[in-house]
């Protein structure tokens, strides 16, 4: 059985995390596969075979995404381009994390053990949905970005901006805010959640709005239906424009009256999951646990002397 590791090598734990995991996979006789920009850092583990990218993932039967759920990010963007290019299906992403949340992670660095799942064929798959967004540039030429959680759009130094949404080509509203996020389930539990959305299942098949500090005492997160389009239209003078993001990578700047649209992607990405509840443990663990580790103590007031 063939691996494909690859770490986050600006952290000290991923890359132990990688090493650890390339002797543990070979001594239960995987063979473990590694791009040449990391050689370097495991020169001294000699069973380790380097391969360009393209070919890596040729010959891969797991991809190991070692870091926190930037790194995983990263990883599952590379292999969608690899599919897309080659017409094949995407290789199964397995996510182990070294970082703070985790979302995206099959396991912890301390649950190496779960590798032998693996090997055993013993997990089952998570498909994700993803979302395009498509660009139609001053010239009639469109260009289509995909995110695995999120597209959102905003002016530069947090300046408020108004858009009009439409769905479908039913406009629902005109809107003021620092910009526009729309998420996957996946996603459900980064930027938008920030914004005030919901958590939502990861094999959800859902789009979901929301506005990101909106200047109204009525808006509220949005859910549409996977078939949906949904269009933003940038309504504006100012110098700038507004920048669009997929998955925190800048795709364009569009200027007054230019538009972007929304909607369900061809591609979904297949997730490892090992533990058959990776999401609820991540849910719990993460963002429920750190409140009660860390409770906020108020000092008593010191009676007050009142002066006479």
């Amino acid at each position: 059985m063939n691996f494909v590791i690859m770490p986050n090598l600006s952290k000290d734990a991923a890359i132990r995390t990688a090493r650890d995991s390339a002797l543990y996979l070979m001594e239960k006789g995987a063979s473990v596969f590694m791009d040449p920009e990391v050689a370097p850092f495991f020169q001294d583990i000699e069973k380790i075979i380097y391969y360009p990218q393209q070919k890596l993932f040729s010959l891969a039967d797991f991809v190991l995404a070692i870091g926190g759920d930037g790194t995983i990010l990263r990883c599952a963007c590379s292999i969608l381009e690899y599919a897309e290019f080659t017409h094949s299906t995407p290789i199964k992403l397995v996510g182990i994390n070294t970082g703070t949340l985790g979302f995206l992670a099959a396991f912890e660095a301390s649950e190496l053990s779960l590798l032998d799942c693996l090997l055993a064929n013993k997990f089952s798959l998570s498909w994700r949905m993803l979302l395009q967004t498509t660009i139609i540039g001053s010239n009639g030429t469109e260009k289509y970005y995909h995110a695995l959680n999120d597209i959102y759009a905003s002016r530069m130094n947090g300046r408020i901006c108004d858009f009009a949404v439409s769905v479908d080509d039913r406009k629902i509203g005109v809107y003021r805010a620092d910009g526009i996020v729309f998420s996957t389930p996946t996603g459900s539990s980064a930027y938008a959640l920030s914004a005030g959305g919901p958590v939502m299942e990861p094999d959800l098949m859902l789009i979901e709005m929301n506005l990101i500090c909106p200047h109204s005492l009525f808006a509220r997160p949005m859910l549409f239906a996977p078939h949906r389009t949904i269009r933003v239209t940038y309504c504006g003078d100012g110098d700038g424009g507004l920048n669009v993001h997929a998955d925190g990578n800048h795709a364009t700047i569009l200027h007054n009256l230019q538009s972007f649209t929304v909607s369900r992607s061809s591609r979904m990405m297949p997730f490892v999951d090992c533990k058959g509840h990776t999401f609820y443990d991540a849910l719990n663990g993460k963002l429920m646990q750190p409140l009660k580790d860390f409770p906020i103590r108020i000092p008593p007031e010191k009676p007050h002397k009142l002066k006479v």
